[in-house]
């Protein structure tokens, strides 16, 4: 209960799964069971972190990934009858999702809409990704046909993207009034119902880009990725990759550009590196290996992506290792799915 007498969500349910665990990816396996979906390892790596945050019937999570590959086949669907649809927003790092056969590489913000009764994959290499799940009902009041959008990248414009939408509610989820959960569900619906009521032409001009400037951008997205620690400006980045610095910004323009996105990646290499560290390794050091010029450059960073401060979500991490109450688990993922799908 705040001060003013309102009284706000439950602060989220976590877990963290160590690549030093040799159970962790058995753990992730059976709750992204209760999802209703399998998933295998990508390799030998794997490692996750999750946050979640229900509000009803809607749940939002907040994950780190790597090494995991998600599939929802048509045998998930016979059996466990859901009807939810979500969103998966891509935060940053290198994902492919869609409809099986058809995925696409995401780029930052990118937002893709999945309806639970159809086929999917999602294939997350290394993954900083957001997901709110939506009851069938909800959502359809508001945007009746909006099955045709499976597997899609929703188009960003004027209105606002609903990828920016999602990451924005992420970062405040704790903080929300209870009364208020239903107004996120509300305003993620009506956008659905804005882009749904679009032509099929309008919506293709909107989704459309060109496959040259589509070229350059995950050519400069991997190379970024892969030199965290030097110095990414972008004259460096465009001459890398050999194109100029005109081409590159036009390239990188609907991600915010360059150094939007350098940010967003080594916050999340430092979310990736706090998780695997105990309380020996300074943040500071952490910090500096992620590319940061200085502690108070990768806080600022990360307390604006995040949310929190690298300090809060490294006393998080230990304070749910022993707070039972606070654990993400998958008999509580049940229930969740168990009420959306009502």
């Amino acid at each position: 209960m705040t001060t003013s007498g309102i009284p706000h969500a439950k602060n989220p349910q976590r877990r963290h799964l160590s690549r030093a665990s040799a159970d962790s990816f058995g753990f992730y396996h059976d709750m992204i069971q209760s999802s209703g979906a399998a998933t295998y390892l990508l390799g030998d790596t794997f490692e996750a972190t999750i946050a979640a945050h229900h509000f009803g019937r809607s749940t939002l999570y907040d994950r780190q990934i790597i090494g995991a590959d998600h599939r929802r086949d048509p045998a998930h669907i016979r059996r466990d009858g859901f009807e939810h649809y979500y969103l998966q927003v891509l935060r940053s790092g290198r994902v492919v999702s869609g409809r099986p056969g058809e995925e696409r590489r995401l780029v930052p913000g990118d937002a893709v809409l999945f309806d639970a009764t159809q086929p999917m994959r999602s294939i997350v290499d290394d993954g900083d990704l957001v997901t709110i799940i939506l009851a069938r009902d909800q959502v359809e009041a508001v945007a009746p046909d909006v099955r045709h959008l499976h597997g899609s990248i929703l188009p960003r414009d004027e209105t606002g993207s609903l990828g920016q939408a999602v990451l924005s509610f992420i970062r405040c989820a704790s903080s929300f009034p209870e009364t208020s959960a239903a107004g996120v569900g509300h305003l993620i619906t009506s956008m659905l119902g804005q882009i749904q009521g679009r032509s099929d032409a309008a919506y293709s001009d909107a989704v459309g880009e060109s496959n040259l400037e589509l070229s350059r951008r995950l050519r400069a997205e991997i190379f970024i990725d892969n030199n965290l620690a030097a110095d990414l400006s972008a004259d460096t980045v465009a001459r890398s990759i050999g194109v100029s610095r005109s081409s590159l910004y036009r390239a990188m323009q609907a991600v915010g550009g360059v150094q939007t996105v350098v940010k967003r990646r080594r916050a999340a290499r430092l979310r990736l590196l706090i998780s695997r560290h105990d309380e020996a390794t300074s943040i500071g050091l952490l910090a500096e290996r992620s590319g940061f010029s200085s502690i108070s450059h990768g806080s600022h960073a990360f307390k604006e992506i995040y949310g929190q401060s690298p300090g809060d979500f490294r006393a998080a991490l230990r304070s749910d290792a022993i707070s039972a109450a606070q654990s993400l688990y998958p008999g509580r993922m049940r229930d969740w799915y168990s009420t959306i799908n009502d």
